[in-house]
């Protein structure tokens, strides 16, 4: 990034920063516009779910390389940052496969329930 010498070059990068945050908050609002949209198109639901995601995918990156100024960090601050990211999210997709409502066996909290009702009275 390069650093103005003069009042007037420091207006003129700041414009450009001002209209590169404009420009990315128009395209944001485009997006979750088309994400409006597509959830009312009649098509099927895998379809739908898929390009939520991949429009998600896109405004999450957007967000985060400008408005976190990732993008004007070193390359190995990004990595950091997805690795995180990927750890979080796989730890929640097992977390929710871990405890979904299929793999609960409600017969035996019902006991163990029972259980601690009676070891109690």
């Amino acid at each position: 990034m390069s650093h103005a010498t003069t009042w007037k070059e420091a207006a003129i990068l700041e414009n450009a920063r001002y209209h590169t945050f404009f420009n990315l908050a128009m395209f944001l609002a485009v997006l979750t516009g088309i994400e409006i949209v597509i959830i009312f198109l009649p098509w099927a639901s895998w379809l739908v779910m898929s390009m939520l995601v991949v429009l998600s995918v896109i405004k999450f990156f957007a967000v985060i390389l400008w408005f976190m100024h990732l993008i004007y960090d070193k390359i190995t601050l990004f990595w950091l940052f997805l690795t995180g990211m990927v750890l979080a999210t796989g730890t929640m997709i097992a977390l929710v496969a871990l405890f979904s409502v299929d793999n609960v066996d409600f017969g035996s909290i019902a006991a163990v329930g029972q259980y601690a009702v009676t070891a109690l009275a």
